[in-house]
Parts: C-alpha cells; sequence; structure tokens
C-alpha cells in the first residue's frame, strides 16, 4: 500500500523550492542521479542520466530505468534495494546498466534515505559512478592473482626442482621438490647464492650459464652434478631460460633441474650387463681352448703315477689332480656364465673348507701367513661341490693377497645356533682391510681394489653361487691401525634351493 505523507503548506513551499533547486544542481552534477518516492518507485533522473541511457524521464520512470539493468544483476539489485528500503538505511551496489549505445557499463549505485526538516520519510536519493574501467581492470587483476596462485601450486607439487634467480645468482624462488632433493627448506636457500648447490670443481659452470642467461640465451638439458646439504653429490640435467622484465630486459633465470641418479645407475648397470655379456662370450672361448691341454695334463699326471712310489708324492699328485680337475671345471664355469650340472649332493662344508685350505696351505707358508682352522659342524647340506669349492677358494685367495708382509687367517665351519638352521662359514683375516668407500661396491662385477691383478669377479660369482643355493655372503672389513682386517661370513641353510625333497614338501 503507497505510504500517504502529509505535510504542512509552508514545509510543501520550501520542500518545492529545495527540489528545484537540488535538481538545478543535479544536472550539472557529473555523476548519474535519481530519486525514488515513499513508494520505492523512481521519480527523477538527472540529465547525465538520462543522456547515459539515451531514453526520456517518462520512459524511466517507475520501474522503467530497470529495463536497462543486466539480466544477471537484476535480481540481486532489486534484493539490495528493497531491503535497504524497508529499514530505511543507505545501501552500495554494484550492477551493469545498458548505455545508450548498447553496452552494459558497470556503475556503482549509493543510495540513501531523504527525510524532510520534520522527520518525515520522502524516499531515496542515490548516485552512481561509471567504474566499468576500473571493475574491468580489477577482474583482471583478480584472474591474474587466481592464475598465479595456480602457477603457483603447480611449481609447488611439481616432482621437478624449480627455482628462480637474478643475475648475480641469488635464489629467489625455491619449490617443494628442490626441499626434496637437496635437503634445503626455502629459508635456507631464498637470499643465498646458488653456487651453495655447486661442487668446488664445477663453479665454472654458474659463469657459463649467466654468459649464456644474460645473452638472452637458453640452456637445455645440461647434465652435470650438484651438491645436496647431507654433502652427497647428485647427478641431475638442467634447463636454464631467460626471465625477462616488461621491457624485455633480461633481469633474472629460471631453473628446472631434475634428478637422473636413477638413469645414471641404469646406464650403469646396462653397461655392466654389457661387459658381462661379452665375458660370457669370451669364457665360452678359454672354456674351448683350455679344455684340451688341461685333458693332456690329466692324462699325463695319471701316466706318473704309476711312476710314483714315494708316500708324500702320491700325496702331492693326488692333490695336483683334483686341482687341475677343479680348474678343469672352472674353465667351463668360467666367470659363472656356465653353470654346474653335475647333481646336487649332500656334503660336509668341513670337509670342503679343509680340502680349500689343504690346497692353499703351502702358498701361505710361503708368504709367512698363518692358517688356523676350526671344523665344528655336522650338518650336511645339498650343495654342488664344484661352486662351494670355488666361493672357500676365492674368499682364502683373497686374504692372502691381502697380506703380503704377512698375518693370520682364520678359516671356521660351524652349525648354526640362533636363526634359521644351516651352517656359517667364517673367513677373518687381519690384512689391509677394505675403505668405507669401496666396501658397498665390493660384490659388484669388474670392482676390484687390486688393479694390477685383480679381476673384480670372483666375490661376484661367490655372491651368484651362495644365493643361487639360498645362503647370504656379508662382508666386514676395517683399516684403523690396531684393528685391521677383513671378514667373510657366509651362511648356508640346511634346506639349500638344490634340496629336492624339501621342494617336494
Amino acid at each position: 500500500m503507497q505510504e500517504t505523507i502529509t505535510l504542512p503548506l509552508v514545509e510543501y513551499e520550501k520542500l518545492f523550492a529545495s527540489e528545484a533547486l537540488f535538481r538545478q544542481v543535479a544536472d550539472s552534477a557529473p555523476s548519474l542521479i535519481w530519486l525514488s518516492g515513499t513508494d520505492a518507485l523512481c521519480t527523477w533522473f538527472n540529465k547525465l542520466w538520462l543522456d547515459f541511457r539515451g531514453r526520456t524521464m517518462e520512459q524511466e520512470m517507475g520501474n522503467g530505468w530497470s529495463e536497462g539493468v543486466h539480466k544477471d544483476d537484476f535480481d540481486r539489485c532489486l534484493e539490495v534495494y528493497l531491503a535497504s528500503f524497508g529499514e530505511r538505511t543507505p545501501f552500495r551496489m554494484e550492477y551493469r546498466l545498458k548505455r545508450a549505445d548498447g553496452e552494459y557499463r558497470w556503475l556503482l549505485d549509493h543510495g540513501v534515505p531523504r527525510f524532510s526538516e520534520g522527520g518525515i520519510f520522502l524516499g531515496y536519493i542515490g548516485s552512481c559512478t561509471d567504474i566499468n574501467d576500473i571493475y574491468i581492470e580489477r577482474q583482471v587483476q583478480l584472474d591474474l592473482t587466481k592464475r598465479l596462485a595456480e602457477y603457483a601450486a603447480i611449481v609447488d607439487s611439481s616432482d621437478d626442482v624449480i627455482l628462480s634467480k637474478d643475475l648475480n645468482g641469488i635464489v629467489r624462488s625455491w619449490n617443494s621438490a628442490a626441499s626434496r632433493l637437496f635437503g634445503y627448506s626455502s629459508e635456507e636457500m631464498i637470499g643465498q647464492s646458488i653456487l651453495k648447490l655447486i661442487p668446488e670443481h664445477l663453479m665454472h659452470e654458474e659463469k657459463t650459464i649467466i654468459e649464456n642467461i644474460r645473452a638472452g640465451r637458453r640452456v637445455e638439458h645440461f647434465d652435470t652434478v650438484r651438491r645436496a646439504k647431507d654433502g652427497s653429490l647428485l647427478d641431475v640435467s638442467v634447463t636454464v631460460s631467460p626471465v625477462k622484465d616488461e621491457q624485455g630486459h633480461v633481469v633474472g633465470a629460471s631453473k628446472i633441474l631434475r634428478s637422473i641418479s636413477d638413469r645414471k645407475r641404469l646406464e650403469q648397470s646396462l653397461l655392466q650387463a654389457e661387459k658381462i655379456a661379452a665375458t660370457g662370450r669370451m669364457a665360452a672361448t678359454i672354456a674351448h681352448e683350455v679344455n684340451n691341454p688341461l685333458e693332456a695334463v690329466t692324462n699325463l699326471l695319471y701316466l706318473l703315477r704309476s711312476k710314483i712310489t714315494d708316500e708324500e708324492g702320491l700325496k702331492y699328485l693326488s692333490t695336483a689332480e683334483s686341482e687341475i680337475t677343479r680348474v678343469s671345471h672352472i674353465a667351463k664355469q668360467t666367470l659363472g656364465y656356465y653353470r654346474e650340472y653335475a647333481a646336487a649332493s649332500a656334503a660336509s662344508l668341513s670337509e670342503i673348507a679343509q680340502q680349500a685350505v689343504d690346497i692353499y696351505e703351502p702358498r701361505c707358508i710361503a708368504a709367512n701367513i698363518k692358517l688356523n682352522t676350526s671344523f665344528h659342524s655336522s650338518c650336511k647340506p645339498v650343495v654342488r661341490r664344484g661352486e662351494m669349492m670355488q666361493v672357500f677358494s676365492n674368499v682364502i685367495a683373497n686374504s692372502i693377497y691381502a697380506m703380503p708382509q704377512g698375518g693370520t687367517i682364520d678359516v671356521e665351519v660351524s652349525d648354526s645356533k640362533t636363526g634359521p638352521k644351516g651352517v656359517n662359514l667364517v673367513v677373518r683375516d687381519n690384512g689391509s682391510g677394505v675403505s668405507p668407500e669401496n666396501l658397498p661396491r665390493i660384490f659388484d662385477a669388474f670392482f676390484t681394489t687390486r688393479a694390477t691383478i685383480g679381476t673384480g669377479i670372483g666375490l661376484f660369482v661367490a655372491k651368484q653361487l651362495i644365493e643361487g643355493h639360498g645362503g647370504e655372503i656379508t662382508i666386514e672389513s676395517n683399516q684403523d691401525s690396531d684393528a685391521h682386517g677383513t671378514t667373510v661370513r657366509v651362511f648356508l641353510p640346511l634346506a639349500t634351493n638344490y634340496d629336492v625333497s624339501q621342494i617336494k614338501r
């Protein structure tokens, strides 16, 4: 229901005079101005509004002006206007209004309630400011901020290290992947020199990279090495791109870095596999070429047996025949590529170890090495004797090489007292020992600490043979002046991989 206003005649005259003056001033104002009555319908618009809209006063009065409000803004604006009108409170709202040329422009509309001198509510007065350009700029900034936030999230969640630096090499940004790879937090790196990550012998790389960046050139997929917080060296691939300001001047560099340690390890594995394959082909040739003369020596030893009557001489002859048989077997088994096809059988590791000791004892005596034995094993696991003999021989021979000035070798065989049932073999020497940096690679193929005489195959083959039986071989070593030496431990389970009775169960 329309609100009825009753004013004294004098107040009417004052109101009429003041509104006439107001309309005269409003028509010259730089803002779009409107008036509404107590029924919430618009009663007047200033000249700038009518010019903006390109419509007459009659067309705009009442609710006519609302025909120009964008349909997506209409309900929201109506709700704000009516709510404020009902409570007689000021309001501010933004909406799009169609201009005379058909373009919708964003306006900021500020409305306040009007009252007479006697405090009687007369309606609302409002002024509108064209904020279209400001609004669009604000949206652009909001969109930019959103995109930057998205880019930041992408950078921070990337598995690749992404960082930026200025032309002096000072780190300006540092993502989570960088923290994971290098161990430094962003607080520890931002503001620090990138040289913190570069090993001393590669410092010259940074100068070359910065020179390329200053010239506007990218450095792509550059393989190098960087240092982590814990001091470890990492193989990485680096791509560096120049960062330019609005004028196109280079002001810094962005860097994407990826760890290629796994790739390097794979390359090394492939290279090693190629070496092993080549050695395998060579092994076949060796086995073919060596077996013939070995058979001839075996026959000659057989003929020699009837010529020797001395008991000690016969003992040495038997040892020589045994060794020739073993060498023939090793030639076929060369470097672990030929597997022993003789059937596995239950055997005493103490007896096999004693046989190996008997063979190497003359060499130990000549090298001033004391050989101590302790054989206390009653177990007879199913093994391939030739392979076990090769393992024991390789380990004892390594100990002899480690003591050129003499020393002591202890060889022990015992049944396992705790844990899984099996047999323990321990070969302990007080030789020069293996350095801590070489110990992790001691079982690698072709790795040796004896560059002039070693092949790096003995322990590699020993590990394959022991693990083939289902066992385990480990090495402990020390180079301390007062406690140097090496201990090789072999565990062979009672139920080996060649125990058919265990497999059937």
